[in-house]
């Protein structure tokens, strides 16, 4: 490369830098003080919604749990029929903190569906049923007892999943009036 080739290049960049300083003030980049003030009012937002998000949250906590305990319930039911044995829904530790429902065929060897605090955590549930243990019949699918399973996030509104004996209707209401949906439970 011979010395007047150099000397192009070099002038090419020079000029190159000459234009960038020249038309600087139409592309410049954010400072750091409106970038500080944008960090600031995002999260003054995050702030003022995370306590509706939590709400939220929790909220689709207890609806996720009436659905899953409905579906058991009403799988109990229809496995009664299909099988021609009854099957049981088995509410254990009911009151504490590591509850579970469980329905299964009633010689206990096998085991169709299972609801556990393991996947609720930080919800109360508690039984209505006389007993622990509520049995499906095996040719109409009605329960031997009326009852539900009524649960709450600590210091919220419960909601409960009743089955009826007369009709065999499994449905979910709001047990101090309508909540999340839910119409009052009667």
């Amino acid at each position: 490369m011979t010395f007047i080739g150099i000397w192009g290049m070099a002038r090419e960049i020079t000029t190159h830098f000459h234009n960038i300083h020249r038309h600087g003030d139409n592309q410049r980049g954010f400072t750091l003080l409106e970038l500080v003030f944008t960090v600031v009012i995002m999260g003054i937002l995050v702030a003022m919604a995370a306590p509706s998000f939590n709400g939220l949250i929790e909220s689709n906590k207890v609806k996720r749990l009436a659905t899953e305990i409905e579906w058991l319930l009403v799988q109990a039911k229809s496995e009664a029929v299909m099988r021609g044995e009854n099957i049981q829904v088995v509410i254990d530790d009911a009151g504490t903190p590591t509850w579970s429902i469980t329905s299964k065929t009633t010689s206990g060897a096998v085991t169709l569906a299972e609801v556990s605090s393991k996947n609720f955590s930080n919800i109360e549930l508690n039984t209505t049923f006389r007993t622990g243990v509520v049995t499906f019949n095996k040719l109409n699918g009605k329960p031997n007892f009326s009852g539900g399973y009524q649960f709450n996030i600590p210091t919220k509104d419960k909601v409960k999943v009743a089955v009826n004996t007369m009709t065999g209707r499994i449905y979910s209401c709001g047990v101090d009036g309508a909540i999340y949906g839910y119409k009052e439970c009667y």
